[in-house]
């Protein structure tokens, strides 16, 4: 997985570095993982994003943005959102001492959808390895940023 994320300002971060000022800098901080992802074209958009939550004091983006050859198969798709979720959080708990106060997969646990067949096995493997999972229709603070910057 890809080291350097970009700032809402559009500036090159390395996250880990990123996370360790952001922890120093912020004693009450949350930090929440997302990924979304469209089709455009030839090519699968994934933007995984990293939410730093500072209490009721607002919030903090950083990004990574991949474009992918195009994956069809909407199920396909969506178990490769969770596992880029997954890879970002374990790449930031593995070298630093923080928690990230959640995962959160766009999936959907309360209608059927293409995302409901998922959710059981993405949360129990975010759980599995430490993680608090969220999915709809939990509010999801990192899906909403996610969602917004594929949209860009």
């Amino acid at each position: 997985m890809e080291r350097y994320f970009r700032t809402e300002e559009n500036k090159l971060v390395n996250i880990i570095e990123h996370c360790l000022e952001q922890v120093k800098t912020q004693p009450n901080l949350k930090i929440y993982v997302s990924t979304d992802s469209q089709n455009y074209g030839g090519k699968s958009v994934f933007v995984t994003a990293v939410v730093f939550r500072y209490g009721l004091r607002g919030a903090h983006y950083v990004y990574l943005k991949q474009r992918l050859p195009r994956i069809s198969n909407v199920f396909n798709r969506l178990w490769k959102e969770g596992e880029f979720t997954i890879e970002v959080a374990d790449m930031i708990t593995k070298e630093l001492p923080v928690k990230i106060e959640a995962v959160e997969f766009d999936y959907n646990n309360n209608k059927v959808t293409k995302s409901t067949n998922l959710v059981a096995t993405m949360k129990g493997w975010a759980e599995a390895l430490g993680y608090t999972a969220r999915t709809k229709p939990d509010e999801m603070i990192a899906a909403k940023a996610a969602d917004h910057l594929c949209r860009l």
